[in-house]
């Protein structure tokens, strides 16, 4: 990608930062404005997201503005300072992604652009529907092993396309209590694949596209559906009507936070500890010896089992810091101000959204020695992947998320093994979550 493309847009973003500052942030006009510099930068950054960041970070500094006039924040101090901003105002948006297109997600909003009241209630949901992985182990374990049963009656896992739909199968299990069958497993994982459609306004997403979103939406109210018939629906809606939240409300930021957060982030850092540990023979031997010490020999894990493993728990740490897979929060400035662009003073607008980039936080130099290595000796008492820590938008399935990973490592390197792999590779071009998505475990067997 050319440096210049990436500089010569920021150019406009300064220009533009002027022109909403005369016809008004939130106006028809400005509103335009700012759709249309929200599609340039997409195009720039779709093609090379990693090149996007590092580029505005080296010649503009480590703030600089981004997507629809957002104010991208880089560094590890400044990032985990908007973090701990309380409390913050969220709109309806991904990372670097608008949710324009409420069709998609049923006219509900994720429960990151939730505010308030509602902001409360939800995450009070996700607290009961989330279990402790150390109370559920045993559940868990059994879940885990299915899904990799039945990876190795086919004789392969493939991390892009087969870990998403085992979180997938897994969460349903823990958090309502169903099976989804194969075809609805299908269907979720294309939901998830094809979240970026509703980035676009509602009526391309919702009617020039219904060919493709039509049936997401269709498999997302049957879904729904679904839920209330769980026997665990009337603990999830009584918590809910303490914050006056409805069955619609609760049912969908379930589902959000299932598909979303649950499968899609776990999943994708699930690939890539199993990337890690397939590059380095000598980690994953130490693993492994740690794991079997854990393991000694029962047929089920113990409760104990998940705080006896103090090396993955790095590996995980480490492998979260420098592939987190979720790269960006997002929040919105209460008042109008001023911002130190480069060398230049910029007017921003109230309702303008602050971006933080986790990705270029994480391997900040003045943070980590050598922060492009992978180093399980760190200290990572302020790892911002996760939300960060010890503030109100921490991510409420961090634990779940670490402990499904280390079942899976428990399972995996205990009672399976491969032939080969493919080779190990991240992709830091496209815009998902970074993942080794096209390594595959060859000849994948249980132990005899």
């Amino acid at each position: 990608m050319e440096t210049s493309k990436i500089l010569q847009a920021h150019d406009r973003q300064i220009r533009l930062s002027r022109r909403l500052a005369k016809v008004g942030y939130n106006t028809t006009l400005g509103r335009l404005f700012r759709l249309i510099a929200y599609y340039r930068e997409a195009l720039l950054i779709l093609q090379q997201w990693k090149d996007f960041l590092y580029i505005r970070k080296e010649h503009i500094g480590d703030k600089y503005f981004a997507v629809d006039q957002a104010i991208m924040h880089s560094s590890h101090s400044q990032v985990k300072e908007l973090m701990h901003v309380e409390p913050q105002l969220r709109g309806n948006d991904l990372g670097i992604i608008r949710m324009l297109a409420p069709s998609y997600l049923l006219n509900n909003p994720l429960s990151l652009g939730m505010n308030g009241n509602e902001h409360t209630g939800i995450r009070a949901v996700f607290k009961q529907a989330l279990p402790d992985p150390s109370a559920k182990i045993n559940v868990i374990g059994d879940l885990v092993n299915q899904s990799l049963l039945v990876a190795a009656q086919k004789g392969e896992i493939h991390i892009g396309n087969d870990l998403p739909k085992m979180i997938l199968y897994i969460l349903h299990q823990l958090v309502w209590e169903i099976s989804l069958s194969e075809a609805e497993i299908t269907s979720s994982n294309s939901y998830i694949q094809t979240l970026a459609l509703a980035s676009l306004p509602n009526f391309v997403s919702r009617y020039l596209l219904a060919i493709i979103t039509a049936p997401r939406i269709s498999h997302r109210r049957r879904l729904i559906e679904r839920y209330q018939q769980s026997p665990l629906w009337a603990s999830y809606l009584e918590i809910g009507s303490q914050y006056q939240l409805n069955a619609h409300q609760i049912a969908n930021s379930i589902f959000d936070m299932i598909h979303i957060a649950g499968t899609a982030g776990t999943s994708a850092l699930l690939g890539s500890v199993i990337g890690v540990l397939c590059q380095d023979n000598a980690l994953r031997s130490e693993v492994i010896s740690e794991i079997n010490g854990v393991w000694n020999n029962q047929e089920t894990l113990n409760a104990a089992a998940l705080e006896n493993l103090p090396l993955l728990n790095q590996v995980i740490l480490e492998t979260a810091r420098l592939y987190p897979p979720v790269r960006f929060v997002s929040q919105l400035t209460t008042e109008s101000g001023e911002v130190e662009i480069g060398e230049q003073r910029c007017p921003f607008q109230k309702g303008t959204r602050l971006l933080g980039s986790i990705f270029t936080a994480n391997r900040d130099a003045t943070r980590y020695e050598s922060p492009d290595s992978f180093d399980v000796n760190r200290d990572f008492s302020d790892i911002l992947s996760w939300n960060g820590q010890e503030h109100e938008r921490v991510c409420p399935g961090r634990s779940l998320s670490i402990g499904l990973i280390k079942v899976f490592c428990l399972y995996l390197f205990q009672k399976y093994q491969w032939e080969s792999i493919t080779e190990v590779k991240w992709n830091f071009e496209r815009v998902t979550a970074v993942t080794p998505n096209d390594l595959v475990l060859q000849g994948f067997a249980q132990k005899s």
